[in-house]
């Protein structure tokens, strides 16, 4: 049996009767005032000397190990300690502990760590935070996670009520009917109740549910011991979760079929936000990986040091007294999540698919690389009390998820579809689109026709709450802007190239690969005031593939703008555009980013779309002349330096131009 750990044995006698002193910690936790200190409230200040805190490091002492400063060897120093409520990471309460170092020559050093303790240790009754449950398929594992939901649906005012009238998907797995051959249930859209999701990285085949094998599965059950470990881990969690019923799209969609895979597609949005809770395999580059069981370390803290309170006082080696652990808030020490989790950084976060499976759901338990997370629209916590770290990656607005913008949008009485229920509304919303449209693009599809059906449910849901028109990634409302994009690396990537096979309109950011930047310009252009110009959308229209799917694959599309276009313009290599000046010469009129590694071609022209008559920005489209007398995008022009460089454009007639 391990010895337990003696929290006088962490630190010096010194810092012993000092800052850990009974009278030290009551300052810190504000039950004490510290004489003599020079603190405020919540802080305890000390003055020692370097030689005796470098002398008493090398001895083992881990408080003096902390403070230490390389650069100093000698002289005074002084260390004020203050201890702080406020804290980006949960759970809530006291957890973060500020210390500041300086010398009197010159050296200075100023760190926070983040607080935790285990739960059975004298500390918990005044530090939150405890440490991870690294095991997850443990009975007491899901009886936390019920735990937090549980509190969720009961406390949380912008969290949805649990509901057993949600329509269920065409077809979800009954995981209670038998453990060892869960059966498919057909619902014909008229059974009603709770269901969870299933997110997860296909990453490799796997079997699937198909046309000639359904009816076995609904009548007989699905053989799980054919099936990965990710879908087997989801149904017994779903059970042990006390749920019945889940919606996983290898087993739930007729693969083979593209006529359901179309219907299923557009019901994305409704699967996912409707779920009462969607799993996250966010931890497995695989379907066979698994998440239930899956090996998770332990936080290394940066720093192990005692705790004792006036209930706890005791003597040198007194057991009553705790451990805290110190951890510092942005560690990258270490490679994995032993230090800090970067949810970015998990297999998941990698594929296209998987981030409207993120932001949809109304709650959902993260099978992460360190412990269990709960996300739901108030928080992000970790069962069990253990500290944990906001996530990192996109999340949507309350405005875009709330169920009041969904009944707005539905046509509540009097209302504007073209409007927000609440001022500043669209603008949140708007900066949340652009933003999903940068993450995206960050991921990878495998199948490129994905790439608009894999954000198709996000994108069904801004529609609904802002009553806006959907054209292949771009709305009509914004539609000028929503042009400017421009691909991350300037289209010199070889790997940033067009499809194979047509995907998108050239002037949509869904025609390129590669990370595309949507930025935020509307506050710019309204900054000019009645100084703004720019071009007319006459008309535009999307073919779709299919009509059961309006946020999916498109067939064809068409933009009709009026706009000047300036021909004879010369692209240089490193980008920029020069036009014949008025004196005969090359003169510089602004930058151009390309779209796709792929040939140019001298019909080119600039199209500007707004511009500031005064000159400080013109914004427009590199197009390229097509045999069809029709225009395609290549790349994005732009002039944002350069003041009073709009002489190209005056004298330039507005003309009808179709984009493909």
């Amino acid at each position: 049996m391990e010895k337990p750990l003696d929290p006088a044995s962490l630190v010096c006698q010194v810092d012993w009767e000092t800052i850990f002193s009974v009278q030290g910690w009551g300052a810190l936790l504000g039950e004490k005032a510290t004489p003599d200190s020079q603190a405020h409230s919540n802080e305890y200040c000390y003055t020692t000397t370097w030689e005796a805190v470098q002398a008493i490091a090398k001895q083992g002492c881990n408080w003096c190990r902390l403070i230490l400063i390389p650069s100093c060897t000698a002289g005074e120093v002084k260390v004020w300690v203050s201890r702080h409520e406020d804290s980006d990471c949960t759970p809530r309460g006291d957890k973060k502990l500020s210390v500041r170092v300086t010398s009197n020559h010159g050296g200075f050093s100023e760190r926070s760590y983040l607080l935790y303790t285990t739960a059975n240790d004298p500390a918990a009754k005044h530090i939150a935070a405890r440490d991870r449950i690294t095991d997850l398929s443990t009975a007491e594992s899901f009886r936390l996670a019920r735990e937090c939901i549980g509190r969720c649906l009961e406390s949380h005012e912008h969290c949805p009520e649990a509901s057993l009238t949600t329509v269920l998907p065409d077809r979800v797995v009954d995981c209670c009917s038998d453990p060892h051959n869960p059966r498919i249930t057909l619902t014909n859209g008229d059974q009603r109740g709770p269901y969870l999701a299933l997110s997860y990285v296909w990453g490799a085949q796997q079997p699937m549910t198909t046309t000639s094998n359904i009816d076995d599965y609904v009548s007989r059950g699905i053989p799980l011991s054919i099936f990965p470990q990710t879908i087997r881990n989801a149904i017994s969690a779903t059970r042990s979760l006390g749920q019945r019923y889940l919606w996983v799209d290898a087993l739930c969609i007729l693969q083979d079929s593209d006529a359901d895979k179309a219907r299923q597609l557009g019901e994305m949005r409704r699967i996912y936000r409707d779920s009462h809770l969607t799993l996250n395999a966010a931890c497995a580059s695989s379907t066979w990986e698994g998440f239930l069981a899956k090996q998770r370390p332990q936080r290394i803290p940066t720093a192990r040091v005692p705790f004792r309170d006036r209930d706890h006082g005791g003597g040198p080696g007194a057991a009553a007294a705790g451990v805290v652990c110190l951890a510092r808030r942005m560690d990258t020490d270490s490679g994995d999540a032993s230090r800090t989790y970067w949810d970015d950084l998990e297999p998941i976060a990698y594929r296209g698919w998987t981030l409207q499976e993120k932001l949809l759901p109304p709650r959902s338990l993260v099978y992460a690389s360190d412990t269990l997370r709960y996300h739901c629209q108030t928080e992000v916590v970790g069962i069990g009390g253990a500290l944990c770290e906001p996530s990192t990656g996109l999340r949507l607005p309350r405005a875009v998820l709330s169920d009041a913008a969904d009944l707005f949008s539905a046509g509540a009485p009097g209302a504007e579809r073209s409007e927000w229920p609440l001022a500043g509304e669209r603008k949140t919303a708007r900066q949340a689109w652009l933003s999903v449209v940068f993450m995206y693009t960050l991921r990878q599809i495998s199948n490129e026709a994905d790439k608009l059906p894999a954000v198709g449910g996000v994108a069904e849901q801004f529609a609904r709450v802002a009553g806006d028109q959907y054209l292949a990634g771009l709305w009509r409302l914004s539609l000028l802007f929503d042009l400017l994009w421009s691909v991350g690396n300037d289209g010199t990537d070889p790997n940033n190239r067009r499809p194979e096979r047509y995907r998108a309109p050239s002037w949509s950011w869904a025609s390129v690969n590669g990370l595309v930047d949507a930025t935020w310009l509307e506050e710019t252009a309204a900054a000019v005031g009645p100084n703004l110009k720019q071009a007319e959308v006459v008309g535009c229209w999307v073919a779709l593939a299919a009509e059961e799917a309006p946020f999916g694959e498109v067939r064809c599309a068409s933009l009709r703008l009026k706009a000047a276009v300036k021909r004879g313009v010369v692209f240089e290599d490193n980008g920029r555009v020069m036009a014949v000046g008025g004196d005969g010469e090359l003169a510089e009129i602004g930058t151009a980013s390309f779209d796709a590694h792929e040939p140019r071609h001298s019909a080119m022209a600039v199209v500007p779309l707004m511009w500031d008559a005064q000159g400080s920005f013109v914004w427009g489209l590199v197009l390229e002349w097509m045999p069809t007398k029709q225009f395609r995008r290549v790349g994005k022009f732009e002039n944002s330096h350069e003041k009073n460089q709009i002489w190209w454009i005056d004298g330039l007639e507005a003309q009808v131009l179709d984009m493909i």
